[in-house]
């Protein structure tokens, strides 16, 4: 394959990667939450920043379903974040000590 054809290659990668992103992105702006899967959840610090960062892509209620401790959840919400989870950095120990309680 010729030089061209290997930047032009990478470059296509490169679009698709980021319009990827910005699909992720823009879909973690709007909500998946319906008003029951937020009322299913329990009422405790960290119920808020669960509804605002992961119910972009998914049922907030999802985390009743799944047990994890703390590092199970560290981890798995650290797999988010790189996948475009806008999780404020201030809230981040909240809502991993939330879905610990809930696992």
């Amino acid at each position: 394959m010729s030089g061209p054809a290997i930047i032009g290659r990478a470059l296509a990668l490169g679009v698709m990667l980021a319009l990827a992103g910005a699909a992720g992105v823009a879909a973690q702006e709007q909500s998946m939450a319906t008003p029951e899967a937020v009322a299913a959840l329990p009422d405790r610090p960290g119920k808020a920043g669960i509804v605002q960062s992961c119910s972009g892509c998914h049922q907030p209620d999802i985390v009743l379903s799944l047990k994890r401790d703390a590092a199970g959840w560290r981890e798995l919400v650290d797999q988010m974040i790189a996948r475009g989870a806008n999780v404020e950095e201030a809230k981040y120990e909240e809502i991993i000590a939330y879905l610990a309680q809930a696992g």
